[in-house]
């Protein structure tokens, strides 16, 4: 057994140690966590708006959900969000069932698109949304619903769509059919000799190119040269 006066000497000689009481690491306040994630969720936020300017759409949506997991109370950034997806889908060039959210027009019933258009709207709206996204993204939005909401409007815009993708089908499959069709090409070699038709064209030539270096004394510098030889066949 070890004997008390052991322990009380080995306490001693802890406490006489010189090791600084400020490197031994200490936890961090949950206080200075939870500031230092409000902190980056702001940067993140001012990044998307940075980003939503130039013009890259996928990278302020990418920092809209970044400022969202820093922080979840931050103010309204799902509408953010949806201000940056709307702009996307316009930009590139998508139709209005996908600008108001809807993936599957063929089963989007009327009170589907009702109730998308009214989340979206009230999301987007400048008065609920502070984004420098909002204003143009409620007018896209707008102008979805003024013609998905019209049953003739609707129709002929459903009609147009259908076209449009049975065009983009067409043209795909044409130039898959093309490019099957197509011959391949040979590929020509860069070595001498080669075989080329003669210029009378009652015969063909052989061309070589030759490299002459040419030296006269020790300490001079080589002169090389290239001749090119033709033999009529």
């Amino acid at each position: 057994m070890v004997s008390i006066s052991k322990l009380k000497s080995s306490k001693m000689a802890i406490g006489r140690s010189r090791i600084p009481s400020n490197s031994i690491p200490q936890p961090l306040c949950p206080d200075h966590i939870i500031n230092l994630a409000r902190k980056a969720a702001v940067k993140a936020r001012d990044a998307a708006e940075a980003y939503f300017t130039l013009g890259n759409f996928e990278y302020a949506i990418m920092q809209a959900k970044a400022a969202k997991e820093f922080d979840p109370d931050l103010h309204a950034m799902e509408n953010y969000g949806a201000a940056y997806q709307v702009h996307s889908a316009v930009s590139h060039k998508q139709n209005w069932y996908l600008v108001l959210g809807i993936e599957n027009p063929t089963v989007a019933d009327s009170e589907t698109i009702k109730k998308q258009y009214k989340r979206l709207a009230l999301a987007l709206h400048p008065d609920k949304n502070a984004s420098i996204a909002a204003e143009g993204a409620f007018k896209h939005v707008k102008a979805a619903w003024d013609v998905l909401s019209n049953p003739a409007k609707r129709e002929a815009y459903d009609k147009s769509l259908k076209r449009q993708q049975q065009f983009q089908a067409a043209h795909g499959s044409n130039k898959r059919r093309a490019s099957k069709c197509k011959p391949p090409q040979s590929k020509r070699s860069n070595t001498f000799p080669c075989k080329r038709s003669s210029p009378s064209g009652d015969g063909s030539f052989y061309k070589k190119t030759i490299k002459i270096i040419r030296k006269s004394n020790p300490g001079q510098k080589a002169t090389v040269m290239m001749v090119s030889v033709c033999r009529v066949a």
